[in-house]
């Protein structure tokens, strides 16, 4: 990129008599440097937030939340929050089992039936 501007600041007139001309070269390379000077820094912005923002902030919301200690009073409720959910996991699960047998059984008995059909 240096070699491009340098070659880009070679090419402006020097001459009096093109003052225009010149004037319009150097916004040019103006407006050219400045677009790519913006793209390096979008590019960039991620990584910067990234390392001067988020991860010290993640840093330290770990350091706070290893700090924090429940309640007595939370604590109990959720073990029985525990508790209530682990029966209603067996009871579902003993609920699954049942449904599991009816389709087994509805399929025998439509293996039996079709075989029957296919018999007469």
């Amino acid at each position: 990129m240096d070699k491009l501007v340098t070659t880009w600041l070679y090419e402006i007139p020097t001459e009096p008599q093109k003052v225009e001309e010149a004037v319009d070269s150097v916004q040019l390379l103006v407006l050219k440097v400045y677009s790519h000077i913006r793209s390096q820094v979008c590019n960039n912005v991620e990584l910067f937030a990234e390392s001067f923002f988020k991860l010290p902030l993640m840093r330290r919301l770990e350091e706070d939340m290893m700090k924090i200690e429940l309640s007595d009073v939370d604590r109990e409720g959720y073990r029985v929050r525990r508790e209530r959910l682990q029966h209603e996991q067996a009871a579902n699960a003993h609920g699954l089992k049942e449904v599991k047998d009816c389709v087994r059984i509805l399929q025998d008995f439509t293996f039996r039936a079709k075989a029957l059909q296919a018999a007469q």
